[in-house]
């Protein structure tokens, strides 16, 4: 079976000695050091702007080398300086999904720096010739304005538990679930991220289990178990007071 070590060293191999392609990194599972089996490779190369057709070619010519292709998807990325493709190759896991991203070297700088020390965002060079990736240390202050509108948005939405109580009231499941994830579990999810990784305050549950305290997480696990109108209602009698705590602890600078 082709693992994940033979397609990173067929890539590096294809990709460094081209005088187009500045820096060649990983980031996700690969650089926090928590890939396993199923994690897919999150591939990322920074290149000359107007080479963007012969990296893509170079790329996919070396991932074919490997094994043929059997998937491919174009990405329709927002930022107007990345491009993103997502492949999978045959006699891989199905679980070892390629996600390749390529970054035009006149995208701004600072895009490409990242805080010292992070346990959410960091990335694993492999090559990079001319200082594509930096570094900087954690300054909160630069993220004060958009955690305090988050804070403003999470106190608001705890006082509006009604909005899920009267569907559970009506009997209607739907409409109750999705009042509750909106009105109940997101103002939970967003004090934790605030009070545990404040420089990513809208990772939502993107590998929260990896980044707050094991009690934290089984009680978050608890209130995103829901499976009827009655665990809904059970719940909310308790994620106010749970939220008020986390409140509070963030207040006072508590962690």
């Amino acid at each position: 079976m082709i693992d994940r070590g033979m397609i990173i060293n067929k890539l590096t191999e294809a990709l460094k000695s081209l005088p187009y392609v500045y820096a060649l990194w990983l980031e996700g599972s690969d650089a926090i050091g928590t890939a396993d089996e199923y994690s897919d490779i999150d591939f990322w190369v920074d290149f000359e702007d107007e080479y963007e057709e012969a990296v893509y070619g170079v790329v996919e010519t070396a991932l074919g080398e490997v094994s043929p292709i059997n998937h491919k998807h174009v990405m329709n990325h927002p930022h107007p300086k990345i491009r993103q493709r997502v492949y999978r190759l045959e006699n891989t896991s199905e679980y070892l999904i390629i996600d390749f991203c390529w970054q035009l070297h006149s995208r701004a700088k600072e895009e490409s720096t990242f805080i010292e020390n992070d346990r959410v965002e960091t990335v694993k060079v492999i090559f990079d010739k001319k200082g594509v990736i930096g570094y900087k240390p954690l300054n909160i202050a630069d993220f004060a304005q958009n955690n305090e509108s988050r804070l403003t948005e999470a106190k608001y939405r705890r006082t509006q538990y009604m909005r899920a109580e009267k569907y559970v009231l009506r009997r209607q499941y739907l409409e109750a679930y999705v009042y509750y994830q909106r009105y109940v579990l997101e103002p939970l999810v967003d004090i934790l991220r605030l009070i545990y990784t404040p420089a990513h305050a809208d990772y939502y549950l993107v590998h929260i289990s990896q980044h707050i305290p094991e009690a934290d997480k089984n009680r978050l696990e608890y209130f995103a178990q829901i499976a009827s109108l009655d665990d809904i209602s059970e719940r909310i009698s308790h994620a106010g007071g749970w939220f008020d705590e986390l409140l509070s602890r963030y207040e006072s600078g508590l962690r």
